[in-house]
């Protein structure tokens, strides 16, 4: 059995002292697993490069009916990053963004709809010149949509909360602590309704950006990860400052 798609690495394991496992979610086939030999030899073929979190490839891989992990024989970036390597803003948010799609993504059977959003975001943060170190919030607000998680009902801005437990816009207070303010709740709905091309115009001020942060990953704890936890936050929490 072979598989050969475009895909987006989100997740890389030591495996023996010279391999990697390496998961990649693919156009054709989902949330795969691969094997790669010898990469952490001198004069291994595959480069290190090839699998940094969000890295966009092309790959061949081959595997036995029956079994989970495939062992990649092709590999190649599909395109090249030019800004994240360079950004450590950029590179902060792509291992940000890289751990939140693994730990809420199981799937192995194709989207399409979800892949695209994914490689179109990917392409943008890379290429993008305009200020984006809101970038992951929008991302995330977003990609509930993809993943069934969207919150449903009506936001009325300085009235509003979030329910994070119910993922629900409310306009009364709920009888527990996983809520929202209405300034949070209004720009988390704000960048519900932007797109790629506008999302860095919503103003989002530092002590919001802080809120939100820790509001989405509470939010996709509770609703998309299974039970995992998010980690690389604190990375950007302290990029970011």
């Amino acid at each position: 059995m072979q598989i050969k798609s475009r895909g987006i690495v989100l997740h890389t394991t030591n495996y023996s002292e010279s391999s990697l496992v390496v998961k990649i979610y693919t156009e054709s086939s989902g949330l795969c697993s691969f094997i790669v030999s010898g990469v952490r030899t001198k004069n291994s073929r595959f480069k290190s490069s090839l699998f940094q979190p969000l890295s966009l490839v092309e790959v061949v891989a081959s595997g036995k009916p029956g079994q989970t992990m495939y062992r990649i024989t092709e590999i190649h970036l599909s395109p090249p990053f030019s800004g994240i390597p360079e950004n450590v803003i950029k590179s902060s948010i792509a291992i940000f963004i890289a751990e939140v799609i693994y730990r809420s993504i199981k799937e192995e059977e194709p989207n399409p709809s979800l892949f695209h959003f994914m490689d179109s975001g990917i392409q943008i943060l890379d290429l993008s010149r305009e200020n984006c170190s809101r970038f992951h919030l929008f991302f995330m607000t977003q990609l509930t949509r993809h993943l069934g998680s969207y919150p449903h009902g009506t936001c009325i801005r300085g009235v509003s909360v979030l329910d994070l437990r119910e993922g629900l816009f409310r306009d009364s207070i709920p009888l527990h602590t996983d809520y929202l303010l209405p300034d949070v709740t209004a720009l988390f709905y704000d960048l519900m309704q932007t797109d790629f091309e506008n999302f860095h115009t919503i103003p989002i001020p530092s002590a919001l950006s802080k809120q939100l942060l820790a509001a989405l990953v509470a939010y996709f704890e509770m609703h998309q990860t299974h039970g995992a936890t998010i980690r690389s936050h604190r990375i950007l929490e302290t990029v970011m400052g």
